[in-house]
């Protein structure tokens, strides 16, 4: 899955594939031992990000990858995490999400594929992390080929493992976590603004929520204002994101 269409090594079994990592001394090794798992699999860009606390911001998040760093200098700098949508499929689902370029729906997010593309970040797959404590996080693992049918197929042979790898980098990684204790506050959103948070999320615009909603625009706006402001959020994506990684909404 690699540019030359290498197949994946399955010469290995899993366990022994999977001991180097298990096994590591420190994060050095162990991150060393995970990207060649990712590239043994087909993947030439590996990420891991684990947020152990309900009250960390994504932005403090434990990180790691083997992402080009110009690519992860912008991605920071432009806080991306509140508008990547596997971030937000992650923070709400726990099923696995194949990149393609139809998930970038929204402007910014298409600007955003665009550019990680030019950084070999062209089809990959997202496997969610959901931890017993409330631990929250994301393993991806990328390459440059065309998000087509062949990956698809290739996908396929290698996603059992994949998830399999991720509950051991799950396990493994814990014991690197330190990350400061940065406190999202819980705002209290009275009902309407609730209501103008879900249709948000759900895609809706201003014109559309006050058509649903049976009020004006200006109120619409108003209502948004005010939940921006209780939850810190300079965009409405970016209060989507933090509504949802508080739980008081979800995406069914």
């Amino acid at each position: 899955m690699s540019k030359t269409e290498r197949p994946p090594d399955h010469t290995m079994p899993s366990i022994e594939r999977f001991s180097r990592l298990m096994h590591s001394a420190d994060e050095a090794e162990w991150c060393k031992a995970l990207y060649q798992l990712g590239n043994d699999l087909g993947f030439e860009r590996t990420l891991v990000a684990l947020v152990v606390r309900p009250s960390i911001k994504l932005e403090d998040a434990f990180l790691r990858s083997n992402y080009a760093p110009e690519w992860r200098d912008t991605y920071d700098r432009n806080k991306l995490a509140y508008c990547d949508p596997t971030v937000a499929h992650c923070i709400a689902r726990s099923t696995s999400l194949l990149w393609s370029p139809d998930i970038f729906v929204s402007p910014q997010q298409k600007q955003m594929y665009e550019a990680a593309s030019g950084y070999g970040l062209r089809s990959g797959i997202t496997l969610p992390i959901h931890g017993p404590k409330g631990e929250l996080g994301t393993l991806c693992f990328v390459n440059d080929r065309n998000p087509g049918i062949a990956f698809k197929k290739d996908l396929d042979h290698v996603l059992p493992e994949l998830s399999l790898l991720r509950d051991i980098v799950f396990d493994t990684s814990v014991r690197f976590c330190t990350v400061p204790e940065t406190s999202l506050p819980t705002p209290k959103l009275t009902v309407r603004e609730l209501e103008c948070l879900k249709w948000t999320a759900a895609g809706k615009t201003t014109w559309e929520i006050s058509k649903i909603l049976h009020c004006s625009q200006s109120v619409v706006n108003f209502h948004i204002t005010n939940l921006r402001d209780k939850l810190g959020a300079g965009s409405r994506r970016d209060a989507v994101v933090k509504a949802l990684r508080l739980g008081l909404i979800d995406l069914d």
